[in-house]
């Protein structure tokens, strides 16, 4: 959060903000959740990427949208942007049957996601929660500098699991 909160400490060219957190682990540990709050407590703007959201039938249009993502993230900076089960669109680009389509626009994104294509001030994380995270292609975790995994599920649900066992 300090990149985002506090960019003058980046400045000086010694510390180097971080562009990519991926957290993973198993299903319903409140991953999703953890974003969200982390966007909320940096101040930051939130956006909520899927594959339907980038896709589209028409040819060159998807790389059309992974720009205007970074684009509008940087428009609206500080940004986090979230990539929830990123398997499945950032997936290993070695997959048998995988369209060339794909991996159009993997490379847009890591494009965009470098910073090659953005100015230095752009404050864009992007942030990304996965169950299979030995499915994503290796460039793409080599992106990721920071990995956390989340095991535990969240306080309050597990509080309603411990007063549910009390009432039965």
């Amino acid at each position: 959060m300090l990149p985002l909160r506090r960019p003058d400490l980046f400045k000086g060219g010694l510390l180097k903000p971080c562009r990519g957190i991926l957290l993973f682990g198993p299903p319903g540990t409140g991953k999703t959740m953890l974003a969200k709050a982390i966007a909320n407590e940096a101040g930051a703007s939130f956006i909520n990427v899927s594959m339907s959201t980038i896709t589209s039938k028409w040819f060159g249009e998807d790389e059309k949208n992974v720009r205007a993502l970074f684009t509008l993230a940087a428009k609206v900076s500080p940004t986090i942007v979230f990539v929830d089960e990123v398997d499945s669109m950032l997936g290993q680009r070695s997959r048998v049957g995988e369209h060339e389509a794909m991996r159009k626009i993997k490379n847009e994104f890591m494009t965009h996601w470098d910073g090659l294509l953005t100015k230095p001030e752009e404050r864009i994380l992007v942030l990304a929660a996965t169950n299979r995270p030995f499915d994503l292609d290796e460039a793409i975790i080599r992106r990721f500098e920071r990995r956390s995994v989340v095991l535990f599920p969240p306080i309050v649900r597990l509080h309603h699991r411990v007063v549910g066992m009390i009432i039965c």
